[in-house]
C-alpha cells in the first residue's frame, strides 16, 4: 500500500503551513521534499508520523512502523551510542553494532553522545533509524554536518539498508536527492 497525502492543511495560528498538499510514495519509493526554511518541510514530515495532526485532509500509510531521522538528534546522553540505538530501535546488540558499523561508528560504540561531534551524533541518529523495524523511514536533513566523502560513504550506506522501505528525504540540496535515488521530488 503506498503512502497517501490527500489535500493536507496545516497552520499554525495566521500561519499557513501547508495548503492543499497532496503526494504519494509506492512501497519502496524514494521522495524528496525540498523548500525554503519554515515553507512546511518539517512539519509534513510531522504530520506523516503522527506527531501532529493535519487540519484537513487525510494521510494513509502503509502497514509497518515508520522511523525518523529528526533534525535535532534527540539521543540520550546517559546511554552510551550502543544503548541508544538498543533503547530506541529494540534491536540486538549485534544489529546496533553493524549499524554503527555502517555508519563508521564501529570503535565509538561505548562513548556518550556528549562526546560526539555534530556529524558523528547525525550519524547516530541515522543508525539508530536505520536499525529500527520500519517500512517507511523519515528523514529530516540527515546528512547536514557531514563533509562531501563521509556524506557520499554514508549515503551509500544508508541506500543499502533502506532497499525496500519506502523514504521520505527533506533536503535543501537537491545532489542529495539524487545520491539518495530519489524518484520524485516536491517543493513546498
Amino acid at each position: 500500500m503506498p503512502l497517501v497525502l490527500s489535500n493536507i492543511n496545516k497552520s499554525f495560528g495566521e500561519k499557513t503551513v501547508l495548503s492543499g498538499f497532496s503526494m504519494e510514495a509506492a512501497e519502496g519509493e524514494r521522495v524528496c521534499i525540498l523548500g525554503p526554511s519554515g515553507g512546511g518541510k518539517t512539519t509534513l514530515l510531522n504530520l506523516i508520523a503522527g506527531l501532529l495532526p493535519p487540519d484537513s485532509g487525510e494521510i494513509r500509510l502503509p502497514e509497518g512502523k515508520i522511523s525518523y531521522v529528526f533534525q535535532e538528534y534527540r539521543l540520550l546522553p546517559w546511554l552510551t551510542a550502543e544503548e541508544n540505538i538498543i533503547a530506541a530501535a529494540g534491536c540486538t546488540k549485534e544489529l546496533a553494532r553493524e549499524m554503527l558499523a555502517a555508519m563508521e561508528l564501529g570503535k565509538e560504540r561505548k562513548g556518550y553522545p556528549d562526546d560526539f561531534s555534530g556529524g558523528m551524533k547525525q550519524r547516530l541518529s541515522i543508525a539508530r533509524a536505520l536499525a529500527f523495524d520500519s517500512s517507511v523511514i523519515l528523514m529530516d536533513e540527515p546528512f547536514k554536518g557531514l563533509d562531501p566523502e563521509l556524506r557520499e560513504r554514508v549515503i551509500l550506506r544508508v541506500n543499502e539498508y533502506c532497499k525496500d522501505r519506502t523514504v521520505i528525504l527533506v533536503t535543501h540540496d537537491r545532489a542529495e536527492a539524487d545520491m539518495m535515488k530519489c524518484t520524485k521530488i516536491y517543493e513546498l
